[in-house]
């Protein structure tokens, strides 16, 4: 009996937390796509990996995609192998293979078979790279090192989409929608198309951020990078002020951007953010990873920094990471509500719509009608206003119990 009561609540709480979990939707009509298969094919995916650096991260990986896609069929050797004499069968009934790249893989015996069949039978292929060492990953140009010479134009030069493995949770979703792409591209249901854009509802890069208070952003030219990546989030997000000045005057905030030149090439800096932070200046921390802009580990910052800021509590508030390409807008939302920008409102939206259809009737009648006029903005007002509270009420319903911080990790 006390087995079957902690089985039970064990199955409320996944059914809630499936409940919870929006699926995929296509860009165009936000609705789902519709999952297909080629005849004689039993997965839509096959999940090619080395167990000791891979394992783990290919688990979660299927579990996320068949939440985002439910009816995704995912071949997972934990799950589905029966012979490991068959593997080239299982390639020969798998619709797409992802190559989970992490280190030792192009030297498994059994992950090489899984490569060869793959590209023997002329099977698409999608690319997940394990860029944490920590978890056995690498740089791509690393991992393509292990990969025999011979095999190497196959699986990285022709063109194969490609993403990093991410573990907070903003950032995997970006990786899953590539990976998700991938697979209904070479379906029969949209093989004639070369891109299908996605989203997930309550997604951060989807959701329209605005600041509502006057903001300030110091980037001080002892801090190399910290301008252009000032910029490039204010040109994202209207309202937010840059100010390159060698000294922070009226500014809200202070933009400490960290790559491999933080702290070494500008001796300044460690001196701005030693008084900034006893002028309680509020400091908002960078961490680039594009090796192209300088990004590193974060554990070189423990390194470089002077041990004194360490002490101090410096990093005891985590750093946003900067990633390059898809996941570059994550990123910079992160940011921009760390400097304190906000979902913009409806209901503001709708004021201002509001507010411009007034001076539009005040301009264009007489002074004979503005009595009229009024009553009829009124009743404009208050249609808008149920409108916007019946919006707020529907957005909420969308994006209920999806919140969540960069801090938590998959």
């Amino acid at each position: 009996a006390v087995v079957l009561v902690f089985f039970s609540i064990g199955a409320i709480a996944a059914a809630r937390r499936v409940a919870k979990v929006p699926t995929i939707r296509l860009v165009s009509t936000k609705q789902p796509p519709e999952m297909s298969i080629g005849t004689g094919l039993t997965w839509h995916l096959f999940l090619s990996h080395i167990w000791s650096t891979g394992q783990d991260a290919v688990g979660n990986i299927k579990s996320e995609l068949q939440l985002l896609v439910p009816g995704l069929k995912i071949f997972l050797d934990v799950d589905d192998l029966k012979d490991i004499g068959s593997l080239e069968e299982y390639i020969q009934h798998s619709q797409m293979i992802l190559f989970f790249l992490s280190c030792g893989y192009f030297r498994s015996k059994n992950c090489l078979r899984e490569i060869r069949s793959s590209l023997e039978q002329s099977k698409p292929i999608v690319l997940v790279q394990e860029a944490d060492p920590a978890k056995g990953g690498a740089t791509l140009q690393a991992l393509r090192d292990e990969c025999p010479e011979n095999l190497q134009p196959d699986i990285f030069e022709k063109g194969w989409a490609h993403t990093i493995y991410m573990r907070i949770q903003e950032f995997q979703r970006v990786s899953l929608k590539t990976i998700i792409e991938a697979v209904l591209l070479c379906s029969p249901n949209y093989v004639n198309q070369t891109s299908l854009p996605l989203c997930v509802p309550g997604e951060p890069e989807s959701q329209p951020l605005a600041f509502a208070k006057d903001t300030m952003l110091w980037a001080s030219p002892a801090n190399a990078g910290a301008q252009l990546l000032a910029e490039e989030i204010a040109t994202t997000f209207a309202g937010l002020t840059v100010s390159t000045a060698e000294a922070p005057g009226p500014a809200t905030h202070m933009l400490l951007y960290l790559n491999e030149d933080s702290f070494v090439s500008d001796a300044r800096l460690a001196e701005q953010v030693k008084q900034a932070r006893q002028d309680r200046l509020k400091i908002v921390m960078a961490h680039e990873n594009d090796p192209a802009l300088g990004g590193c580990q974060f554990s070189r910052f423990f390194e470089t920094t002077p041990q004194e800021l360490i002490a101090g509590g410096l990093y005891t508030d985590l750093a946003k990471s900067c990633f390059p390409g898809r996941h570059r807008k994550v990123s910079l939302v992160l940011l921009a509500k760390s400097l304190g920008a906000t979902p913009a409102r409806a209901d503001l939206r709708v004021s201002g719509s509001i507010a411009e259809a007034g001076d539009l009737i005040s301009g264009g009648i007489g002074e004979g009608s503005t009595s009229l006029a009024k009553r009829s903005l009124g009743g404009l007002s208050r249609v808008f206003a149920k409108m916007s509270s019946r919006s707020s009420a529907e957005a909420r319903d969308v994006s209920g119990g999806e919140a969540s911080s960069v801090q938590r990790q998959v």
